[in-house]
């Protein structure tokens, strides 16, 4: 992790994750599954709310709200962890050895794999910047995919914000949530 945010309680985040090399992993299903495996787990063990994604080619962005008595570096590690544990047994079953050499050479002394580049967190203090990262993240497919709308990428919180339609992963209505704080 490149930027460690400072924990507050009440505060949501906009978490981002790259692969490293910028390698598009996640064009394939059994990778991009990984995530979506990983995120619900983390709502569905009560660790975070999630409230907006999108998981591109080699990178992904969230919003999310930590619950107690979890931190936001707490899930961002174990996302992390168990992600990277899932890439590297993938790529084993896979035998991707152009992957698994990119994966083993990028790796720190005492470590045998690295397959994320770096992950960031940033606070949310203002609802100002809360809607200009929901804007980013649900656009963020649109200038590299040539799409007519932001809903046409399936793996996006965007269809749900819409469109009303559920997506890949369970994600929480923002604006709900805000209207109980």
């Amino acid at each position: 992790m490149t930027f460690r945010p400072r924990h507050e309680i009440d505060n949501l985040y906009f978490v981002t994750g790259a692969i490293v090399q910028w390698t598009p992993i996640f064009t394939a299903s059994d990778y991009r599954s990984i995530i979506f495996e990983s995120l619900n787990w983390h709502c569905a063990n009560q660790r975070m709310k999630l409230f907006a994604y999108v998981v591109m080619s080699d990178h992904l962005h969230w919003i999310s709200y930590p619950l107690p008595p979890y931190t936001i570096n707490d899930n961002i590690w174990s996302f992390a962890s168990y992600t990277a544990h899932e890439v590297i047994k993938v790529t084993k079953k896979l035998n991707d050895q152009v992957l698994l050499h990119k994966f083993s050479k990028s790796a720190r002394l005492n470590k045998s794999h690295k397959i994320w580049r770096n992950f960031q967190a940033k606070n949310i203090y203002s609802q100002g910047f809360l809607l200009q990262k929901m804007e980013y993240i649900h656009n963020n497919p649109l200038g590299k995919f040539h799409l007519d709308s932001r809903t046409d990428f399936p793996y996006s919180s965007a269809r749900y914000y819409d469109e009303g339609k559920c997506t890949f992963i369970q994600i929480e209505d923002i604006f709900d949530f805000l209207d109980r704080l």
